[in-house]
């Protein structure tokens, strides 16, 4: 029997459950895998029925996005103006594999939304610099759900205040802060 979650967090690209509860709870989760981890999804549950899919590797793998894994990936602009940009990344194979459309702020991005090639949201990523208050220079990877996958802390060149070489990277998300 597949045990359902009160929430669940994500270490190393892949989700764990935290806190069994019963299948009828208000709201809980359930992680679905293949005994290999070669797939991976999170269901929602209200009250024991089916709510949503909030992540399916099959549809993007957060795995995927380890340095070792992207090194032959190849974005191309496809619209741009002051306050957005809309990206097609594809693999070393030419074959498409996300959609990211940044939101600008005064000419800075500050957050990143990654949606899978049939046009479905998969994650999110907030970008974080002290220039606007924020606690640190730095990214924050979300799921659907709002929970963490990942986090990285960069040093900020002074001269253009783009962020340079990664200070600090964390794929555990319990590890991770949100800045306030």
């Amino acid at each position: 029997m597949i045990k359902h979650y009160a929430t669940y967090t994500w270490k190393e690209g892949i989700p764990y459950g935290i806190q069994n509860v019963d299948a009828n709870h208000p709201l809980s989760y359930k992680i679905l895998s293949d005994p290999y981890h070669k797939w991976i999804s999170v269901e929602e549950y209200k009250s024991g029925a089916f709510s949503k899919v909030i992540y399916d590797s099959k549809l993007f793998d957060f795995r995927q996005l380890k340095p070792i894994n992207q090194t032959a990936w190849n974005k191309t602009t496809t619209k741009e103006s002051e306050t957005e940009m809309l990206c097609e990344i594809r693999d070393q194979d030419d074959r498409l594999i996300l959609f990211e459309h940044y939101r600008f702020e005064e000419g800075i991005c500050r957050e990143c939304q990654t949606l899978c090639v049939h046009q479905i949201p998969v994650s999110y990523q907030k970008v974080y610099y002290q220039k606007f208050g924020d606690a640190f220079n730095g990214v924050i990877l979300f799921d659907c759900n709002d929970q963490i996958v990942m986090q990285k802390e960069y040093a900020v060149d002074e001269g253009s205040g783009e962020f340079t070489e990664v200070l600090k990277e964390s794929w555990n998300g319990q590890n991770c802060l949100l800045p306030r």
